[in-house]
């Protein structure tokens, strides 16, 4: 799909709103300056176009290629509104970026730009630009994230599915010769540590027979080191006293990284700077730890990092609350609501950050929802306090407005 010319007098004279929005674009990614002097050619959805582009690109650097359906559904807003059906663009539009917001990573950025150029070229131009500027921001984190990891010989990405990495490509599920090699890379990889022949048959062959679980992990054991020294000649899996370790510094591992800049975010007080360390934190979290794996060791390490992500994004939401930054706080909150779908105390948030950008209607759809969710799953009505709280963020919304 090619650009389609416009000229700078038409663009002046069609969407006055465009020649503030463009400024968005000269802070843009460093890599793609270039593309700055497109704005004089182009309208808002060929530069949509562009940076979308630009995006599926950083998107494949940090392997987040598994959301294709709701992407799909983001192209064809795309295409809607490149046929001037605008109500049909929006819509589909707005559903992609929903789906987006409960996955999370690069995805997020990349639905939210398409929709904030639809959102522009159909009169809305507040909220593209807030839009807009919010995925910016996004995909030149992402951007940030691929880098500095060359010194490795090994990615292992444990959060959502395992995936596996040599040299930015990924070790496919045809190249592994059975599921349990993965299982037990996934596993020393978890560990970090030295661990006992004994223990590791305990975790992973738990309900075989003694004199067959040992002969199946040296088996295993067998063909994941043949598939490893397809990719390097290091010996990647250590032995001593009968205890075996991924080679320490040689593998670059999501979760630790995820827990080492989380830890040591916590320990400090809010700042713009700290913001953006946690918002490149956050990508890391691209679904539940491990969590096409099931064993009875996962589940406490998964609450934990699930626990830990959500305490992570609503640190980040207050901030941007208490920043006059709503939009962005309303990003984190959409998707603590998702994964925590009863919390009074998101909720509270969330309306505040509707409330905040004037969306009142926004407002009573999260409310009822909420109260919807809660009766027929728990049959439980909302606390008096959250009622309250509701009511007078309504009634100050109307005041405001008359």
């Amino acid at each position: 799909m090619g650009f389609h010319q416009s000229s700078e007098a038409n663009l002046k004279t069609n969407n006055l709103a465009y020649l503030g929005f463009i400024k968005l674009f000269d802070h843009s990614f460093p890599a793609n300056n270039q593309v700055v002097n497109l704005r004089d050619k182009y309208n808002a959805l060929d530069l949509a176009e562009y940076y979308f582009r630009c995006g599926m690109d950083v998107s494949r650097q940090v392997s987040e290629d598994r959301f294709f359906q709701t992407l799909s559904r983001s192209f064809l807003a795309f295409v809607a509104a490149r046929k001037g059906e605008w109500d049909e663009a929006l819509k589909l539009a707005e559903e992609a970026f929903a789906e987006a917001l409960t996955q999370g990573g690069a995805i997020v950025p990349l639905c939210e730009l398409l929709f904030s150029a639809i959102l522009l070229e159909s009169g809305d131009h507040e909220q593209a630009r807030k839009r807009m500027a919010n995925s910016l921001e996004f995909l030149k984190r992402i951007a940030v994230e691929t880098t500095g990891k060359d010194a490795y010989l090994f990615r292992i990405q444990m959060f959502g599915p395992i995936r596996v990495f040599h040299g930015g490509q990924e070790i496919n599920t045809a190249q592994w010769r059975t599921v349990k090699s993965r299982h037990l890379l996934a596993y020393l990889a978890h560990q970090d540590k030295p661990v006992s022949t004994d223990q590791i048959i305990e975790d992973l062959w738990p309900y075989v027979e003694p004199d067959k679980a040992i002969a199946l992990f040296h088996t295993t054991l067998y063909y994941l080191r043949r598939l490893l020294q397809q990719f390097t000649t290091e010996e990647m899996i250590i032995r001593g006293s009968k205890r075996y370790q991924l080679r320490p510094g040689s593998v670059f591992i999501d979760r630790f990284e995820f827990e080492k800049n989380a830890r040591l975010a916590l320990e400090k007080e809010m700042s713009t700077e700290l913001a953006e360390q946690l918002e490149s934190t956050i990508l890391l979290y691209r679904g539940d730890y491990l969590e096409d794996l099931d064993y009875q060791w996962i589940a406490p390490v998964q609450e934990r990092l699930r626990n830990l992500n959500m305490e992570l994004r609503q640190k980040l939401a207050i901030f941007y609350l208490q920043n006059k930054m709503p939009a962005k706080a309303l990003l984190h909150l959409q998707q603590l609501m998702a994964l925590n779908p009863y919390s009074e105390t998101t909720l509270k948030l969330l309306l505040t950050a509707c409330a905040e950008m004037g969306d009142q209607a926004a407002a009573i759809k999260h409310y009822l929802a909420f109260t919807r969710n809660i009766a027929k799953e728990l049959g439980l009505q909302p606390s008096a306090e959250l009622k309250k709280y509701f009511s007078n963020i309504v009634k100050e919304k109307s005041k405001a407005a008359l």
